[in-house]
């Protein structure tokens, strides 16, 4: 898995959506375990969990209940910006020691 194309190219193919999707648990994963990694700069964990705690939180930027669906994805676009900024900042050792579990 490439460092840092792992949402490059999203919107330019309605199927790169479809393969975020499919492969969301290895993400998840992913993120977990660069979470929990000491190699990696507790900024980007702390941002993360900021984003996660955001996700949960009554608060919003964009209302949920005004604008259903924009409201939703800004709570996912901070989500992928945060996983995006935790990959970037990580060590490439542990990305890749991590992407191939």
């Amino acid at each position: 898995m490439a460092r840092r194309s792992i949402f490059n190219s999203i919107g330019k193919n309605p199927f790169n959506i479809i393969r975020l999707l499919i492969n969301l648990p290895r993400y998840v994963r992913l993120a977990y375990r660069l979470f929990m990694d000491r190699r990696v700069p507790i900024r980007p964990k702390l941002i993360l969990l900021a984003s996660l705690i955001y996700l949960i939180s009554p608060l919003d930027l964009i209302p949920d209940i005004a604008f259903p669906v924009i409201g939703s994805m800004d709570d996912l676009a901070i989500l992928i910006l945060a996983f995006r900024y935790l990959v970037a900042s990580a060590p490439i050792e542990a990305v890749e020691e991590h992407s191939r579990r």
